[in-house]
């Protein structure tokens, strides 16, 4: 099943196991007990080898009952998970029974394992990769009431800058820092459509203080635009596991 299949299943708002009063409780706490296999020197020297090649048992290659290939996220070096976790956010991912954390499909493993190859960054951070997100930005700040200046705080842009690309999308350059921020907001807007289907519920989460970790009292909107990238992942991976726990 598809994330889009997925958004489209319904949310039963009177449930007390409902993603949305989930969103009331704790966080559970993860114990992140994984360790990456080798150093971060070790694993990217390997992806400069010419045939690019996982070596076996590095990340292990699961098999569901019907055939579908994937890999866990928490399989990858730890020092690369977020930035894979980043890959994905655009991505379709496979719906495992009994997987509570995130999965790929082993396909987009091997695509994003090629593209940070040094000769293949330029093409994984292109100029139609930055249009598409000043394309989409302004949609999500009329889903979220979003100003130009809070939007481009977001990406870590002047808001002149901000402005402009919005207007002429072709002319973004984003930098891979960026792009990173783009894909955690991207994240947080995807999760928050499932949760949320409306936008006043969609904003009253974003401006409402939260007690609990990650957000200490403070609102979503306050973290994402304070702590840079940070700021971003933070309620994008509480999003992320809100929505696995609901449609697990």
């Amino acid at each position: 099943m598809t994330q889009e299949e997925d958004s489209q299943r319904p949310i039963d708002r009177g449930d007390s196991n409902s993603p949305q009063n989930r969103l009331k409780e704790d966080v559970r706490e993860v114990d992140d007990s994984y360790e990456p296999v080798g150093s971060r020197e070790d694993w990217e020297a390997d992806m400069q080898r010419s045939n690019n090649a996982v070596l076996e048992g590095q990340v292990p290659i699961h098999i569901t009952s019907t055939g579908t290939r994937y890999v866990r996220v928490l399989d990858v070096p730890l020092a690369l998970q977020d930035e894979f976790a980043d890959y994905l956010t655009v991505a379709a991912v496979p719906v495992v029974e009994n997987e509570e954390s995130l999965v790929a499909f082993e396909t987009d493993w091997l695509d994003w394992h090629q593209h940070r190859r040094s000769d293949r960054q330029a093409t994984h951070y292109s100029a139609a990769t930055s249009a598409e997100v000043m394309r989409t930005f302004p949609s999500i700040a009329r889903q979220w009431g979003f100003s130009d200046i809070e939007m481009a705080s977001l990406l870590g842009l002047s808001v002149r800058t901000y402005s402009e690309w919005s207007a002429t999308s072709s002319h973004a350059t984003l930098q891979p820092e960026q792009l990173k921020c783009a894909s955690n907001t991207l994240g947080i807007y995807r999760s928050l459509t499932i949760l949320f289907p409306r936008r006043e519920q969609q904003q009253r989460w974003l401006h409402s203080p939260i007690d609990h970790a990650p957000f200490h009292s403070d609102s979503p909107m306050t973290v994402m635009h304070r702590d840079g990238l940070a700021g971003l992942r933070s309620p994008r991976h509480y999003l992320d596991a809100k929505r696995q726990e609901g449609f697990a």
